[in-house]
């Protein structure tokens, strides 16, 4: 009985540990390193065919493959070097072939090749009915100087290319980056009011995401050009750097609403808190 007994523990102890390794493998497959992330998202296998496999993931109508691999490019010294990358997307939007393998280089990212290296790119960022968003990011090699960039993709094949300013050492300001150069580009394109909710649930604590879908707050004016302020947004931070933790941080964005009247800018003041990471407070802070 006791030689019974120990066969049948160790069974349910093997059992309870496959189970347990299989649930991790799906995790893992499903996670990057970058976040945001979009829920749900699925992941498939595929066989690698040039490089590395980036992303092979269906998100809502999206459909979107990218690989990694070296290209010509070699950047670096006489006596030290290291190749280039290029990544390559094959992307769909409702059964509907938006892209073909296209390769992406660095050139296309930050306007020139030869001086900084594709160190990562094509992983999933954010998507939407109306877009999505692949992270790039391109530095000078060996080095953490460079540009952390989305590139967002329209159903139609339209691209368009965002920088994400980020203070090195500043708690908070990666998300207040990442939700007004998201949120911006988000109107731009004209997203849906589901999908803009879905941005603020993310980002945001309850009770601002829903004062936010609910638009008894509002972040910019829609007579606002998106395009330009989000390519004139400042975020400053307002905390003393002391490097000590805080209940919530404090940050003044600043953007120009109008492309042909840069005298007009145009504040909000946000709050992070500290302690779940979310968004707290969006306050207008007027025109200057």
């Amino acid at each position: 009985m006791k030689n019974l007994i120990s066969v049948i523990t160790s069974v349910i102890i093997i059992s309870a540990l496959i189970a347990a390794c299989s649930g991790q493998s799906k995790t893992d497959n499903a996670m990057h390193e970058l976040q945001p992330r979009v829920d749900p998202v699925i992941v498939t296998d595929s066989e690698i065919v040039s490089g590395r496999v980036i992303e092979d993931t269906v998100i809502g109508y999206w459909t979107v493959k990218t690989t990694k691999d070296s290209n010509e490019v070699v950047v670096g010294r006489d006596d030290w070097a290291v190749r280039d990358s290029s990544v390559f997307l094959t992307l769909s939007y409702d059964k509907k072939v938006v892209y073909s393998d296209k390769e992406i280089r660095t050139k296309d990212v930050v306007g020139n090749e030869g001086e900084y290296i594709m160190q990562w790119g094509g992983y999933v960022f954010w998507a939407s009915d109306s877009a999505i968003y692949l992270s790039f990011g391109c530095f000078l090699p060996d080095t953490d100087d460079g540009w952390n960039m989305l590139y967002q993709i329209l159903p139609d094949g339209t691209s368009n290319l965002s920088v994400l300013e980020y203070e090195m050492g500043v708690d908070g300001n990666s998300y207040i980056a990442d939700f007004m150069v998201l949120y911006l580009n988000e109107r731009a394109v004209g997203a849906s009011a589901a999908d803009l909710k879905r941005l603020y649930e993310h980002f945001c604590t309850k009770e601002l995401a829903e004062e936010l879908s609910a638009t008894t707050i509002p972040i910019v004016s829609d007579d606002t050009d998106f395009r330009h302020a989000d390519r004139t947004l400042q975020i400053n931070n307002l905390d003393d750097l002391n490097d000590l933790p805080l209940e919530k941080y404090s940050f003044e964005v600043k953007f120009k609403p109008k492309p042909n009247d840069d005298n007009v800018t145009d504040i909000l003041y946000m709050e992070v808190n500290g302690a779940t990471n979310k968004i707290s407070k969006i306050e207008a802070g007027g025109v200057k």
